[in-house]
């Protein structure tokens, strides 16, 4: 099986022109897609080109009998506008009635009690508003599809969490009259697994015709055919000139109801799943082991056995958390937990002193196992203990009350995005959840952290709500001020001393010039030396990020409260 290619629609839709002749009177090879198309892992449901049209719906698959395919041909089969309607009636003896009419009500016998796939609605005077196709609701739902329109596709989590692109659709139009191309096809598994449950099959009603659009005279005398076949059905002729071929395919599942059941109860099975190894702390035993994060390795404090504690730590590299950090579409990194969307959450992890992340092997147990020889890979053996904070919650069960900044920071900046002073711009809970502290010696990461600080606090102080409050108090200002030299003057306006107002901005400075200097257009001599300086005087990134933002949530907190009092 393969995954469909929009250049084999084009290549049975237009030849070129140096296989114009054959290509014209040979519509019938187009069956060859339909064949290979019904085998591959995405199904073209539907397709409107110059020379092809393939349209799909569902059919109850007890009237999918050869000869309800022969007849389909024949008949009349739905239209992408067969809809949902109300219907309005009278005459015939009875009275004024109304009533709701399902979709392919008058379309062919095999059709009825099927379902459309695919529709397409006009607004009329507001198209512009509406999709391009929209797609049969029930089927959608019960897929747990959702469109994303810069994807034009419906999607789902996959079990990494990724976006899975299970309905594409693919609507072009070109510059040419004849140059445009509408696909849509469906994971053929999910598709198998709907029919399956619905008991139904793909009735796919197509045609393919091959002439020189704009010099097409008709089609006279022509040579005629009709095909009958295992799930085929389907006429067509060709007159030197030009070919047509058309008919009626069905498309069964490849799967059935005892099929799905199997696979679900072997989803289920715990013998099945896998686990990986890691090197712990075995406080139990006091001694470092490498054992199976399965449960049948481990033990608790209620039971006899030499296995080490299920809360046994295991201890990594700080880069583990880089994926993490810098995918925060995917991943939800916070203070203590991990989460990946819709597939798996680490219940508990921290960062200890001499700065490994570490976190308990039966969290890890929990993991896909794929995600597990992610970790597996950054195992090392603790170079220290696990850290305070982890070691009062998670061991002696007591609440943390420690002084954390950072955390503080963001609960002061969420307080003034709750209810925004006229100067100050909401920051929003994106912007708060991207700052961290740096966990690895990389100096990208600290300036990336350096950056997302600036933004956090700096860049929400608004310069024209400043500008008017020293106006008001008759202060005076440069035009060419920032936010920060406006901030200095307020406060200096609102009757505080120069020393006061000096030591209150110097951290927002700093972190605004070392922004600068590491992420901006700085020269590498001072980039270098803001990075030497940081280790130097702290030992590592992290404590010198931390030292910052302690000192920012400080003057964060004295700036709000001189500022409220004018406000």
């Amino acid at each position: 099986m393969s995954k469909f290619k929009l250049s084999d629609i084009k290549a049975i839709s237009d030849a070129g022109k140096e296989k114009e002749s054959d290509w014209l009177v040979n519509a019938e090879d187009s069956i060859n897609f339909l064949r290979e198309n019904a085998l591959n892992d995405e199904i073209v449901i539907y397709a409107s080109t110059k020379c092809v049209t393939i349209h799909g719906v569902l059919a109850l698959t007890e009237r999918a009998t050869p000869e309800a395919i022969s007849h389909s041909q024949h008949e009349c089969f739905p239209q992408l506008d067969d809809c949902w309607k109300i219907q309005q009636a009278y005459g015939g003896g009875e009275e004024h009635r109304m009533y709701l009419e399902a979709p392919m009500a008058y379309s062919s016998k095999i059709c009825q009690g099927g379902e459309q796939l695919v529709f397409r609605r006009n607004f009329y005077g507001v198209d512009e508003v509406s999709p391009a196709f929209e797609i049969n609701q029930k089927f959608i739902h019960s897929l747990d599809l959702h469109f994303l329109p810069d994807r034009q596709s419906y999607c789902r989590l996959d079990s990494r969490g990724d976006i899975e692109e299970v309905i594409k659709i693919v609507d072009h139009n070109g510059q040419g009259d004849l140059d445009w191309f509408r696909v849509i096809t469906v994971q053929r598994r999910d598709l198998d697994k709907y029919m399956a449950l619905s008991e139904t099959c793909l009735v796919l009603r197509f045609d393919f015709t091959r002439v020189r659009w704009g010099g097409f005279a008709g089609w006279g005398e022509i040579n005629r055919y009709t095909r009958e076949a295992e799930n085929f059905s389907y006429h067509g002729g060709e007159n030197g000139q030009g070919s047509y071929c058309a008919g009626t395919m069905i498309v069964r599942p490849d799967l059935s109801m005892d099929d799905l059941i199997r696979e679900w109860k072997e989803e289920e099975d715990e013998t099945n799943r896998q686990y990986a190894t890691f090197k712990i702390s075995d406080w139990k035993n006091k001694k470092l082991v490498e054992t199976s994060c399965a449960p049948e390795f481990l033990s608790n404090y209620f039971q006899e056995s030499d296995l080490p504690w299920e809360l046994s730590p295991a201890f990594f590299r700080p880069e583990v958390l880089q994926r993490f950090k810098s995918d925060p579409e995917k991943y939800c990194l916070e203070d203590r937990s991990i989460s990946c969307r819709n597939a798996w959450h680490l219940k508990a992890y921290d960062i200890n002193e001499e700065g490994q992340v570490h976190t308990y092997i039966c969290d890890l147990a929990d993991l896909p196992y794929e995600e597990q020889l992610y970790w597996q890979s950054f195992n090392e053996w603790p170079k220290g203990q696990i850290s305070k904070r982890a070691l009062k919650t998670d061991i002696f069960g007591q609440w943390d009350t420690d002084y954390e900044p950072l955390s503080e920071l963001k609960r002061a900046v969420a307080s003034l995005d709750k209810n925004p002073p006229s100067w100050w711009k909401k920051r929003g809970g994106n912007l708060l959840d991207s700052v961290r502290y740096p966990v690895t010696d990389s100096s990208k990461e600290w300036a990336d952290e350096l950056l997302a600080l600036d933004q956090l606090i700096v860049e929400g102080f608004l310069v024209k709500p400043l500008r008017k409050i020293i106006k008001k108090q008759n202060g005076t200002y440069d035009q060419n001020w920032g936010s920060l030299m406006l901030l200095k003057e307020v406060l200096v306006c609102l009757g505080h001393n120069e020393g006061f107002v000096l030591e209150v901005i110097r951290p927002l400075q700093q972190v605004h010039s070392l922004r600068t200097n590491v992420k901006g257009h700085a020269s590498t001599e001072k980039k270098r030396a803001a990075e030497s300086n940081a280790r130097s005087e702290f030992g590592n990134f992290r404590e010198h990020f931390r030292h910052l933002v302690t000192n920012c949530e400080e003057s964060m907190t004295k700036i709000v409260s001189a500022l409220k009092s004018f406000e």
